[in-house]
């Protein structure tokens, strides 16, 4: 579900997937950070507002979102990046991008989770059917997010029935990445952190590190742990997220004026 938060600007679009719960809630302080020179769109899992079927399979929820971009968006360079465990979506939704012959900036990762083991085996197992500790525990997340007046949900939390569809959309979304099995990306990236995932991503040993082929990777760790970086620390982190999409948006740019410079695609 592709919302438009800002359509004005100069630079390339930036795409932005959602959690692994389906919604991406700072869109509005994203777009405050990043200027009006900046489109900026949000996408949050199908099915969150009732709108579509919810899909539990990241590679079709890839293609759906390759869709949905391409109408907003049908010519032109792009930026694509992903929070947390959307991260995984977003770095497939690029490759799906290139491999349509589009140009696709360095990928900005906000806040991937530790992997752990090989990329080629799943971490999880597939979450139970909706319902019981899962339902709870997806729904509380929702609410949580909806508590904080700074973040912006693409359904009304106070309804019980649109809380119902979107933790039911947050079930599969949770549910497709817990199983997806993630193939290298040899694009550039750009990564932030919070401290406490920082050892782990740069363990030459971690997923992370096998996922994340090209030398191209751009990192910036804050000094918060991951249940308060986008709390006490929301408003440094959206400046340090203005900063990379500044710094990535340049080296776009600058490869785009030598088509012999690698790293635009995978």
């Amino acid at each position: 579900m592709l919302l438009a938060v800002q359509t004005s600007g100069n630079k390339p679009p930036l795409f932005m997937v959602h959690d692994q719960f389906g919604v991406m809630p700072f869109g509005k302080n994203l777009a405050h950070a990043v200027g009006k020179d900046q489109a900026l769109y949000i996408i949050n899992a199908d099915g969150i507002a009732g709108r579509q079927p919810t899909l539990a399979d990241v590679p079709r929820m890839a293609l759906n979102y390759m869709a949905e971009v391409h109408r907003a968006r049908p010519i032109g360079p792009l930026l694509i990046g992903g929070l947390g465990s959307g991260s995984l979506l977003a770095l497939e939704l690029a490759r799906e991008l290139v491999n349509r012959g589009r140009r696709i900036g360095p990928v900005i990762l906000i806040d991937p989770p530790p992997l752990g083991g090989s990329i080629n085996t799943p971490e999880h197992s597939p979450p139970a059917p909706p319902g019981g500790l899962l339902y709870e525990s997806v729904r509380s997340v929702l609410l949580d997010y909806a508590s904080h007046l700074d973040n912006d949900l693409p359904f009304d939390a106070r309804n019980p029935q649109q809380l119902h569809v979107a933790t039911l959309a947050g079930i599969a979304a949770l549910s497709a990445l817990a199983k997806f099995v993630p193939k290298p990306f040899s694009g550039a990236t750009a990564v932030l952190l919070p401290n406490e995932r920082a050892e782990d991503f740069f363990n030459p040993q971690s997923s992370w590190q096998q996922l994340l082929s090209s030398k191209e990777c751009i990192v910036d760790v804050l000094p918060w742990d991951h249940a308060e970086l986008f709390r006490s620390g929301r408003e440094i982190a959206m400046d340090v997220v203005k900063f990379m999409i500044e710094e990535v948006t340049e080296t776009f740019v600058e490869r785009a004026s030598n088509p012999a410079e690698s790293g635009l695609s995978n």
